[in-house]
């Protein structure tokens, strides 16, 4: 469940960013790569963080696989069956010619956009 990995990322991204500037996270802008599934990944986010950040809103902005292969092919792909595995961009096939020769252009993504805070006391940072 390496959706679980990578919403303990966030969540310690956010647990810096909140302490830094003394502040309450409301607000989370994410873009999150389509092998990352951007909806358990939500889910896990908003179980994790329950306590913590039960207030925050976490906005995902899905990125789509592409790829490019050694066919010439260059486009979207469909994503593994099995995305639970350690490296599962393995499993990704060409739809044209149904070669694994091919290399993630997109859909790896993990970022953070931007955080909306609320200090104590103030308006949102």
């Amino acid at each position: 469940m390496h959706e679980v990995v990578l919403a303990n990322r966030i969540l310690n991204a956010l647990r810096k960013i909140s302490a830094k500037h003394d502040a309450e996270v409301l607000e989370v802008n994410l873009r999150i790569g389509e092998i990352n599934e951007p909806r358990a990944l939500r889910l896990w986010l908003k179980k994790l963080g329950r306590d913590e950040f039960k207030s925050a809103k976490f906005n995902i902005a899905k990125v789509p696989l592409h790829i490019t292969c050694s066919c010439g092919y260059s486009g979207k792909a469909d994503i593994p069956a099995d995305p639970h595995l350690p490296e599962p961009e393995i499993e990704v096939v060409c739809p044209k010619c149904g070669g694994h020769d091919i290399s993630l252009t997109s859909g790896r993504e993990l970022e953070i956009v931007d955080v909306k805070l609320k200090k104590k006391g103030c308006k949102n940072v």
